[in-house]
């Protein structure tokens, strides 16, 4: 175990700080998800309040490393399996890197109010980042003949575990734009920071390589580092014994994982426009802030500043134990972090530090096909230690009924150009189901580069429905012009009046357009409100059913009338309202009206 231990951290005194990406691209384009407010603040559910259930309203886990899969690292031969060097070596890139994030949602909960949309969430956060340049293994397998001096410059690890805390509030500002923004606070848990990374090796005349090593390594986290032997904590600045090294979790409790001390701050912001009836944009800047490491009980400084000489290990030899010199894994490591070792110090606990959460921004688009499927495209990139990773994301997402939307996706991102997604949402009763991939072909484990997966379960209350809109309208003591009256247009004349109530299906009335200063003489109403935002809701409805011509007038006393279209002449506006009334019994009491 110690040996394991020594190994992981000489590794880690090769670094820098990064910190890890998270995928599922397609969730951006999954309809009526509501945790797509994550992504995009401005987003606002089709549903009045969303709940997601504790511990299960989100599990998030992603997995990406841009250069080698299993299959290029190890082979198996009869019933051994073996480090494939020469595979795993023309596999990597120049700069390389593993990444690993997890979400655990705790609690989420959404609540719309007019024209606002509220949100309260709380998850729990850990991701994890190593970062390694190829000209490292270059030296383990080829040597110093040829490399007489190397620099391997900033490698890394860093590890971060937080609990973020997030109130969101979005507003629709018009029946075009809707913008919102997530205020998070940050509650820091763990973390490993890296800083004054330097390695390098130079070749002496004679032969022998001597390597040169800086490292400063910060670690927060709620474990007592202490010596084995004596259960006391390493005296500060002296050579660490590592065959004593312990890590002493008996004295932590869960509020040394649950505290204040560790804080930070971030914000979302994000906004969508919706340019016409068929194409929607969207774009999110998620994640810009940082966690303040000051607990200073668990706070621990490591850092060496140390030139010795290295008498090497020839990984190339680690192939096929059968061969004459062969040398495992393990013994060519030992040899170099037996001399790592003796010169890694512990200093006091020194000052608190800080560390940037990794920025992610958002550009997208969706173009509306017809009333099940549209098309979209997202742009994603995030910002990690003046690390730019970039990915593309097209989607074909479909809304097959109202309970039940799903979503196939291609993605291309860093160092992986194969992923394919989908997702899938299917509600039951109050019930929501959801789970998405980014990378459907990561059941093939051996040959793939990333692997993620998000699903849940949300509570959903109070869908506007087309019976409940009707029902509201009915019970609205609205400002009617007339009630709909059963008319066959081949039996009434078009100038006569119906004998029961007579009421003319065309009525005069003076009125303005609210978008336009310019009116036509008639218009084919659907909709009477005397609330701007209802209004705007049907208007919506109708484009998407596609009435482009769809407008919002307002007469004399602040009545607001929805049209479906203009007209020129008294009979085309009397056919298309029997048209309408035949065709969309939700729109049976259609009128026509006559502007004075």
């Amino acid at each position: 175990m110690k040996r394991i231990l020594l190994i992981a951290l000489a590794i880690l005194s090769l670094g820098s700080v990064v910190k890890a990406q998270d995928g599922n691209n397609t969730s951006y384009f999954l309809s009526n998800l509501p945790q797509q407010f994550r992504l995009n603040p401005a987003y606002q559910p089709e549903y009045k309040v969303f709940i997601g259930l504790p511990g299960l309203s989100g599990v998030s886990v992603n997995y990406l490393n841009s250069s080698f899969t299993v299959e290029d690292l190890l082979f198996k031969r009869d019933d051994s399996v073996y480090m494939d060097v020469n595979k795993f070596y023309k596999s990597l890139h120049k700069r390389n890197y593993i990444a690993f994030n997890n979400e655990n949602s705790i609690l989420s909960i959404g609540v719309k109010a007019k024209s606002w949309y509220g949100t309260l969430d709380i998850t729990q956060k850990n991701d994890f980042l190593f970062r390694y340049n190829k000209d490292l293994f270059t030296f383990l397998k080829y040597g110093n003949t040829d490399h007489p001096s190397m620099d391997f410059g900033k490698l890394g690890v860093n590890l971060n575990s937080y609990i973020e805390v997030a109130l969101g509030l979005s507003k629709q500002v018009n029946s075009k734009l809707t913008v919102g923004g997530r205020l998070k606070y940050l509650a820091g848990i763990a973390n490993a920071h890296m800083t004054d990374s330097e390695l390098d090796v130079v070749t002496e005349k004679d032969g022998t390589m001597k390597i040169h090593s800086r490292q400063n390594i910060r670690i927060t986290a709620p474990v007592n580092i202490r010596n084995e032997q004596t259960g006391l904590p390493f005296e500060p600045n002296k050579p660490i014994d590592w065959d004593d090294f312990d890590f002493n979790t008996d004295d932590i409790g869960v509020a040394d994982f649950l505290n204040t001390k560790n804080p930070g701050f971030a914000i979302d912001l994000g906004g969508e426009y919706q340019f016409n009836d068929k194409i929607k944009l969207f774009a999110s800047l998620t994640d810009l802030g940082f966690i303040h490491w000051g607990n200073k009980d668990f706070r621990y400084n490591f850092y060496q500043d140390a030139r010795f000489t290295w008498e090497g290990a020839d990984i190339s030899n680690s192939v096929n134990k059968d061969n004459v010199g062969y040398i495992s894994i393990d013994s060519a490591f030992t040899k170099l972090t037996d001399q790592l070792k003796d010169s890694l110090q512990l200093r006091s606990r020194g000052k608190a530090y800080t560390t940037m959460v990794s920025p992610k921004l958002y550009l997208g688009a969706t173009y509306q096909l017809n009333r099940t499927f549209y098309v979209g495209g997202l742009f994603r990139a995030s910002l990690v230690d003046k690390m730019f990773i970039p990915s593309l994301t097209a989607s074909v997402n479909g809304r097959l009924m109202r309970n039940v939307s799903a979503s196939v996706s291609y993605s291309i991102t860093r160092g992986s150009y194969v992923n394919l997604g989908a997702g899938l949402t299917a509600k039951l009763g109050p019930f929501q189901l959801y789970l998405e991939t980014d990378n459907l072909l990561a059941c093939n484990y051996t040959n793939t580069q990333s692997a993620n997966a998000r699903f849940g379960i949300n509570l959903l209350f109070g869908h506007k429905d087309h019976k409940k809109k009707k029902k509201a309208a009915e019970k609205e003591p609205l400002e009617v012009m007339i009630a709909p009256v059963p008319v066959k247009k081949d039996t009434v004349y078009k100038e006569v009046a119906p004998e029961v109530d007579p009421v003319a299906p065309i009525k005069e009335e003076k009125v303005v357009d609210t978008e336009s200063d310019s009116i036509r003489a008639y218009y084919v109403i659907v909709g009477s409100f005397k609330s701007k935002q209802r209004v705007e809701n049907l208007r919506k409805r109708l484009v998407f059913m596609g009435f482009k011509e769809s407008a919002i007038l307002r007469n004399e006393n602040g009545m607001y009338r929805v049209t479906t279209a203009p007209f020129n002449t008294h009979t085309d506006c009397w056919n298309e309202v029997f048209l309408i009334r035949k065709k969309y019994p939700q729109f049976a009491d259609a009128w026509g009206l006559a502007v004075r």
